[in-house]
């Protein structure tokens, strides 16, 4: 629809990019906000570091429009510090994480969910099958996020519906509902639509996830990066397609997908 307000949830940086390029970029594809991923740096404490800094000086330019991200591996030494550095010292909004090799079970991300607890932050994960770092698919199931109830005041989003554990991720969606018996406010999960699920599977994970009740915790993002932001603006014109037309969201529901959604998860009220 015409003047929806934009804010795509999902966007890598390289690590070489400005503020001035992503920004005149954004405008001109019609993208008023959007989180932005720190590089992986995940082969080294001192690259980890790396990522958050860059990210944070792209952030520091247009603090109203790019919302950075630090990619964070815990399995480095350090990690949970990081996750505070980024937060407290560098301002970052949030966390993203893929499932290298490790299970969102494991010990190991206990100290950076108990960090991300404290500093109130959202957690952006990478769910199902990932076309990279080697065979890490396994780790991605949904079913294994089920492991955040134990961290009830951590946020998170589930990236690609866990494309293609898709009713896997609803089905994890109506258990954290359950575990609040339907308190919305204290809802933990999101499900960060991002693509992933392929166009012959799309409208029936969307679908699907709009009639188990998901809409108010759908976030709109693209997994385009700077230099091709047209990627993004051919999915927001697919995905309000599917949504308005295919499936029938009224307009302030599609408002939500694009926008308010987000802001909720990020726990901003504009």
């Amino acid at each position: 629809k015409e003047n929806t307000i934009i804010w795509d949830c999902h966007v890598h940086a390289a690590g070489t990019e400005s503020a001035k390029d992503i920004l005149a970029e954004m405008d001109e594809h019609g993208i008023d906000r959007m989180c932005l991923f720190g590089p992986y740096r995940g082969d080294s404490a001192a690259g980890q570091r790396e990522s958050t800094d860059f990210i944070s000086k792209l952030q520091a330019e247009a603090p109203e429009r790019l919302f950075g991200l630090a990619w964070i591996e815990p399995g480095l030494p350090g990690a949970a510090d990081e996750v505070e550095r980024a937060i407290a010292d560098k301002g970052l909004r949030g966390i993203k994480m893929i499932p290298n090799h490790w299970y969102p079970t494991d010990d190991l991300l206990v100290p950076v969910y108990e960090r991300v607890q404290q500093l109130g932050v959202p957690i952006q994960f990478h769910s199902g099958i990932l076309y990279g770092m080697q065979d890490s698919s396994r780790f991605c199931q949904p079913v294994y996020f089920e492991a955040l109830i134990h961290f009830p005041r951590v946020r998170f989003s589930l990236a690609h519906i866990s494309w293609p554990w898709c009713d896997e991720c609803i089905a994890v969606f109506g258990r954290f509902r359950a575990n609040v018996r339907g308190r919305q406010d204290e809802m933990q999960m999101w499900i960060d639509t991002t693509r992933g699920t392929p166009p012959e599977w799309r409208l029936d994970a969307l679908k699907k996830a709009v009639a188990f009740g998901c809409t108010n915790r759908l976030l709109f993002g693209s997994d385009a990066r700077p230099g091709n932001l047209a990627y993004a603006a051919e999915h927001i014109r697919l995905d309000t397609q599917l949504l308005g037309e295919e499936i029938g969201l009224a307009e302030a529901d599609l408002d939500r997908y694009f926008w308010g959604n987000c802001a909720e998860f990020y726990g901003v009220s504009d």
